[in-house]
């Protein structure tokens, strides 16, 4: 486990959560954004970083993929599932009658949207990098509420104003550790790549074949524009198995010969989440 964990902060979001869980033992170092959390790590400041990657309602955190895809020479070494729950919270003596404005993460704002339409349908909608620093924006400013884990309310000196506010109770958001290598084989691993086609008629199906050939399950594949023109994009993949695998770095081999580029984002243990209570 890593001495020093970045995460994006600051206390409070669930990027901290996802990071107890993960390395309870670490020293915690707090960025400001995503792109600011894994510079820590370039720079020597924290050994692994871990970022939102997906959210089971809003997909992609295009933040962390484009990263991953362009510019960031740091491996996936671990993915970790945490369920979010959010709440409305304001500052002491608060009422939901009273608030006028809510503050939150794009992504929470969001995933609370019906919940926000039913409940402060007036209420006006404001942005900020982290649900944490929602709260602390809103503990000192008469009107506000922020949409934040609860656990922000007891950090911040907030008032939980209704609990369970996301709108699917199944919301989820898978976040990956970031890290100079990737994982050794446990076993049980993912591995997520990403690559680019050559622009013509069966290039990805020829792509897909060869792990279906191969019995490679694919758990996820999206596309994201390649940066290069307009209409071109580049596939990123997840699948069963470790790039050590032999059945695997086969497979590997072959779409690299197939492809115009292949880049192996990491292999690491797969992540159910954590266990029911009781």
């Amino acid at each position: 486990m890593p001495a020093r964990l970045a995460f994006l902060g600051p206390r409070g979001t669930n990027t901290e959560a996802a990071a107890l869980r993960y390395a309870p033992a670490a020293t915690l170092v707090a960025g400001e954004s995503i792109t600011g959390v894994t510079e820590l790590v370039l720079r020597g400041e924290a050994d692994e970083a871990i970022v939102p990657i997906e959210n089971s309602l809003q997909g992609s955190v295009t933040e962390t993929v484009d990263l991953l895809v362009h510019s960031l020479p740091l491996r996936i070494k671990r993915e970790v599932v945490v369920p979010i729950e959010a709440a409305l919270i304001a500052g002491p003596g608060t009422a939901p009658a009273d608030v006028t404005t809510v503050y939150s993460h794009p992504q929470a704002l969001a995933q609370s949207r019906q919940y926000l339409r039913a409940t402060l349908p007036g209420a006006q909608q404001v942005a900020t990098l982290s649900t944490a620093q929602a709260v602390e924006r809103v503990v000192a400013e008469p009107g506000a509420a922020a949409i934040a884990p609860p656990r922000a309310a007891a950090i911040y000196g907030g008032v939980i104003l209704a609990q369970g506010v996301q709108d699917d109770p199944r919301n989820s958001t898978r976040f990956v550790v970031l890290a100079p290598e990737d994982a050794p084989p446990s076993g049980d691993d993912k591995t997520s790549i990403v690559f680019n086609v050559d622009d013509e008629p069966g290039a990805l199906v020829r792509i897909m074949l060869v792990f279906a050939d191969a019995g490679i399950n694919l758990t996820k594949i999206e596309s994201r524009p390649a940066r290069e023109a307009l209409g071109v994009y580049v596939f990123l993949l997840d699948c069963q198995g470790h790039r050590l695998d032999p059945v695997l770095q086969d497979a590997l081999a072959t779409v690299d010969r197939q492809c115009r580029w292949l880049k192996i984002l990491g292999s690491y243990p797969l992540d159910a989440g954590p266990e029911p209570d009781g």
